[in-house]
């Protein structure tokens, strides 16, 4: 459910579905034409259909950059299929629009705050390791002092964070990257 990706739509008479497997570090993209394998790319994938419409998919770090069949000019995004988590997110924000849009709200909140604490720690976390190799980078970036407890809270919110970010098929280059 979390680790495997399926979107759909039918054109032309045809079911159309895109999986994905999210820890899959190759980032293979599979096509399935009515229930049978069709092609198999690397993200971000174009598949292009017998009349000339393309389907396209693009993989994030979690979830989906895109996944849409472009006819005739005009984008539509492929929907994810029941029993997929994408499907269950989405039903949330149907059922529940206002809890929704609080919880989307706060993903992105999480993801600034991450963004802004963590990744000095991280940079700093890269050149000890490198120093530790036999390559000094001789450089310290400014961190903010937060407690052990406090920065590995944010990291579990900034994960949670992108979970969510990524079932909503939301990316932004600054924040999903």
């Amino acid at each position: 459910m979390f680790w495997r990706g399926l979107f759909g739509a039918g054109y032309g008479g045809s079911s159309y579905v895109v999986e994905v497997d999210f820890f899959d570090f190759g980032e293979k993209v599979r096509l399935y034409r009515d229930g049978c394998l069709a092609e198999e790319q690397k993200s971000p994938a174009r598949f292009v259909l017998d009349d000339g419409a393309v389907i396209e998919a693009a993989m994030a770090l979690y979830g989906m950059k895109r996944a849409h069949l472009v006819a005739s000019g005009r984008a539509r995004a492929l929907l994810p299929l029941p029993g997929t988590a994408e499907a269950l997110r989405l039903a949330f924000d149907r059922e529940h629009p206002v809890a929704s849009r609080v919880i989307a709200a706060v993903s992105w909140a999480v993801l600034v705050v991450v963004l802004v604490t963590q990744i000095p720690n991280l940079l700093n976390s890269l050149a000890q390791g490198a120093a530790w190799l036999g390559i000094p980078l001789g450089f310290s970036v400014p961190t903010f002092a937060l407690s052990e407890w406090l920065n590995t809270l944010l990291g579990a919110l900034g994960i949670v964070a992108g979970l969510d970010r990524g079932l909503r098929m939301v990316h932004s280059p600054l924040l999903d990257d």
